[in-house]
């Protein structure tokens, strides 16, 4: 399913399904991200995706679920969330739950994106 042998390991843990949600959003941010790498961390069980070497470049992460997979923001508690697609209760990480294909609106994920990486370099 991947041509990353680490995230074909990783995704190879979960069920069919949640794979290839997870690999949609995947390519997504694969697209949408410029210049960026992922990084399989396998103790944490996410994708990474940065814009430069070590964790401070994160932009932002896929874990993926029994069901679905969840879009991770290291800052997401300083984004702007019009739609309210964030949710959790850390003092800065917050998440999108996107358990369907339905819940891949690509637009409202390339908005939240776009915001982690303002924030990103205005640091």
């Amino acid at each position: 399913m991947s041509d990353d042998p680490a995230v074909a390991a990783l995704l190879s843990e979960y069920p069919p399904e949640a794979q290839q949600l997870t690999q949609r959003v995947r390519k997504l941010l694969l697209r949408i991200i410029p210049d960026v790498s992922e990084y399989v961390i396998p103790g944490w069980r996410i994708i990474s995706f940065r814009m430069g070497p070590g964790h401070a470049h994160q932009i932002c992460w896929l874990a993926p679920q029994r069901i679905g997979v969840n879009l991770g923001f290291e800052r997401g508690a300083d984004m702007p969330d019009p739609d309210g697609l964030l949710t959790g209760g850390a003092k800065q990480a917050r998440n999108v739950r996107i358990r369907s294909a339905k819940d891949v609106d690509v637009t409202k994920i390339a908005a939240l994106v776009a915001a982690a990486i303002e924030i990103h370099r205005d640091r």
